[in-house]
């Protein structure tokens, strides 16, 4: 597992944009165009998570540099944030690991609705998070968790995933817990009511800060270098590191915890033109000095910090224009991205026969079943 640190400032004062009549943009928006369009529509986390204050401060910083008017849109949920990029709502979308489960044709996007999307990255900043309980709960490590209220997120497999992690890291399963059925917005009033006693989130936030400032929380630490307790990791998250962070919430002065770092990245699809991506991403790094310090995490958006290697779903082709452009991007970047750009599209070329040959019960399994004959293990992932 690699490491990494971060430092976190004060969260600032973040404007929220409440840009109305914003339709989204068409795919074709920017085409023979040197210019961005006039309005973006993107789809996120809700207000008051670190994953939208981070997007609210860039899409304040372009609508007053650039003149780029963006609507953010919110959900709850894996498929709440994905489902407007894929049907043209939105025409990008922060999203949590259900980019790369849509990318796959995995989990709830296994259905005739659904199935392998040409979902690409735009732009990965890394970030920071785990399990959080009550320093007065009397859970001190991951093993500390059998019998209590745990956490299952509303449509969040993604999040699941992690927590189910989580447990195997600490020797334990699902089945250790009482499970508790519950939205990821509602975890923090939950905490506090003892309704569950841990909650999945960001380390950075301004609810994660307010829930801090009224009652005494720690983040349980991966301390154990054992490769046997992350085992299981590499089919549950694959995208995913053990990073170390000082000064955030839930942390003492002086001290550390290792917690999950990982890309939330700004995605879109596939086909959005490729002209549009590359002016988006380079305002997005010439205006960074006007947003690097409004959130704890807007610093892992410079160019120095985001993720270039493409890990499980390509990147775009305006991103990798100007990745070359910048002169980050390698022969070993692009030969990996280009096994990725060739696995989605064998997957959504293979699709409807396997969902014609297969009724709805076994097609996640026929799905899967097919991928591991004619795909095997070429998804590169190599970081973990």
């Amino acid at each position: 597992m690699k490491t990494a640190k971060i430092r976190a400032t004060a969260l600032s004062a973040v404007a929220l944009l409440a840009l109305t009549g914003c339709a989204s943009g068409d795919a074709s928006a920017g085409a023979d165009s040197d210019a961005l369009p006039e309005q973006s529509v993107w789809s996120t986390y809700n207000v008051g998570t670190g994953t939208y204050n981070d997007l609210a401060a860039i899409a304040n910083t372009l609508t007053n540099e650039e003149g780029l008017q963006v609507r953010l849109m919110t959900s709850d949920t894996g498929i709440g944030r994905l489902a407007p990029l894929v049907n043209g709502t939105a025409d990008y979308a922060r999203a949590g690991d259900e980019y790369f489960y849509a990318f796959e044709g995995d989990y709830e996007y296994a259905n005739e609705q659904w199935g392998p999307q040409d979902v690409s990255l735009v732009w990965a900043p890394l970030g920071y998070y785990g399990l959080l309980v009550r320093a007065d709960s009397g859970i001190d490590s991951f093993e500390d968790l059998e019998g209590t209220q745990f956490p299952d997120l509303t449509a969040s497999t993604s999040i699941n995933n992690k927590m189910e992690g989580f447990l195997n890291y600490g020797g334990l399963t699902g089945e250790d817990v009482q499970k508790v059925p519950i939205s990821y917005a509602e975890q923090l009033d939950a905490l506090q009511a003892g309704r569950i006693d841990s909650l999945y989130q960001n380390v950075v936030g301004s609810n994660i800060e307010e829930l801090a400032s009224t009652t005494d929380v720690k983040w349980l630490t991966f301390d154990d270098p054992d490769p046997g307790r992350y085992e299981t990791w590499d089919e549950l998250m694959p995208m995913v590191n053990v990073g170390e962070v000082t000064d955030v919430p839930g942390v003492e002065e002086g001290e550390s915890a290792q917690v999950l770092e990982y890309t939330i990245p700004i995605t879109t699809m596939g086909d959005r033109d490729t002209e549009e991506v590359y002016l988006l991403v380079k305002s997005m790094v010439e205006n960074y000095e006007h947003y690097e310090d409004t959130t704890p995490d807007t610093q892992q958006f410079s160019l120095d910090a985001v993720l270039k290697e493409p890990l499980v779903v390509p990147f775009h082709a305006g991103t990798v224009r100007f990745f070359k452009e910048r002169g980050v991007w390698t022969e070993e970047l692009e030969e990996k991205n280009n096994e990725l750009i060739e696995r989605g599209e064998r997957m959504r070329e293979a699709w409807p026969t396997v969902l014609e040959s297969s009724s709805e019960q076994d097609l996640e399994e026929n799905w899967t079943e097919w991928k591991a004959e004619n795909l095997g293990n070429e998804r590169t992932s190599d970081e973990n």
